[in-house]
Parts: structure tokens; C-alpha cells; sequence
């Protein structure tokens, strides 16, 4: 499979978010990302609130990734600052401009993709952020090579 939609320029409006900051390695990072959203959307839950999106798994310093130091920020989109709980931290994600594309496929075949977006960011004179947004359409249960991913690359 490969991209399903064009490599975008988009200007991402003000959102908030609410997440939860961990630091793992390749063996249990989808478990920390799955365990994440259960979490948040309990507390969803508990305080009558839903989320405006999918769910996302955002990587800062993506390119510095190795398969023992994965640090990812797992959350929702709010439509307000909604209240903290345990380690989960509400926070405002500022407008910017981002590149975005969809794929259909296997999580591996997304490094195909994040090379073409960065080639995509670097031939029109873009300076990427460093950071990476998984947003993922399907769950855990679809067949991997039906997962559907959106990557966004937020720029300076």
C-alpha cells in the first residue's frame, strides 16, 4: 500500500488537547499508546466531555528515535482546557503550518512516507519542526495492512 491522498500544505488552527507524556522502546511503546487513550478517554468520560478527532500519537525529535528511546506524547483533541488528572496534562497546541498526508498500510511502510514528506518539506524550502503526529483512523483489531494513518510534520 502507500499514500492514499497528496502530500498537503495545511494551516492547523489553535487546539487543545489533552495527553499523556511517556518514554519507551520498540517492544511497548503500541502498548503504552493503547493503555494512553484508554486512560484519557476514561477520564473523557468522567468529566461528560468528547473529543473533536481521532486520537494521535505525537513523537517529538522523531528522526532521533532508536528502537530502546521512543518519547511520544499520546492525546486527544478538546474543544476547551479541560482539568488534569494523575499524569495527564492539558495543554494548547498553537496554530501552524503542517505538511499532512493519509496512508493505507503497515506501520513499517510509513518510513516510505516520512522520507517522501521530508524530500516533499525540503524541495519547496520548508524547515520541518523535527516533530511527527500519528493521528490513526483504525484500531489495534484492523488487519495491518488496513491500518489508516494521517502524518502530520508540523514546520517552523
Amino acid at each position: 500500500m502507500a499514500k492514499i491522498s497528496e502530500i498537503m500544505l495545511l494551516q492547523q488552527v489553535e487546539q487543545n488537547a489533552l495527553i499523556i507524556e511517556n518514554q519507551s522502546d520498540i517492544h511497548t511503546f503500541s502498548q503504552l499508546i493503547g493503555d494512553g487513550f484508554r486512560k484519557i478517554g476514561a477520564h473523557l468520560d468522567e468529566l461528560g466531555e468528547v473529543t473533536t478527532d481521532i486520537p494521535f500519537a505525537e513523537y517529538p525529535a522523531y528522526e532521533e528515535m532508536t528502537e530502546t528511546n521512543i518519547k511520544m506524547k499520546v492525546g486527544f483533541y478538546t474543544s476547551k482546557a479541560l482539568p488534569v488528572k494523575e499524569n495527564i496534562q492539558s495543554l494548547v497546541i498553537p496554530a501552524r503550518k503542517t505538511v499532512v498526508c493519509l496512508h493505507k498500510g503497515t506501520y513499517e511502510e510509513l518510513a516510505i512516507l516520512y522520507n517522501e514528506m521530508a524530500d516533499w518539506i525540503k524541495e519547496r524550502g520548508y524547515e520541518p519542526s523535527g516533530t511527527s503526529i500519528e493521528h490513526y483512523y483504525t484500531n489495534p483489531e484492523v488487519p495491518e495492512n488496513e491500518h489508516i494513518t494521517r502524518v502530520v510534520m508540523p514546520l517552523k
